[in-house]
């Protein structure tokens, strides 16, 4: 039994596109989130790979946030 609203904030575009991917599949949003959630469960984390970020990029991230960058061309290179 379905007792428990689950509510998330996503651009309307987003919310279009991946209603259309998901219909296309004979899915509703509804439908592919519990989906999610079960998969969630299931692998005691989440049921994909995320990028994970090496120590120079986020050293560059921060640098880039706090105005210190440089212009380096590929002739500088």
């Amino acid at each position: 039994m379905l007792t428990v609203d689950v509510r998330c904030r996503v651009e309307p575009e987003l919310k279009r596109e991946a209603t259309a991917v998901l219909k296309a599949s004979g899915l509703d949003v509804s439908t592919a989130i519990r989906l999610f959630l079960r998969s969630v469960v299931e692998k005691g984390g989440l049921p994909m790979e995320l990028p994970r970020v090496n120590p120079t990029t986020l050293a560059a991230i921060r640098d880039a946030k706090a105005g210190k960058t440089t212009r380096t061309t590929l002739e500088d290179l």
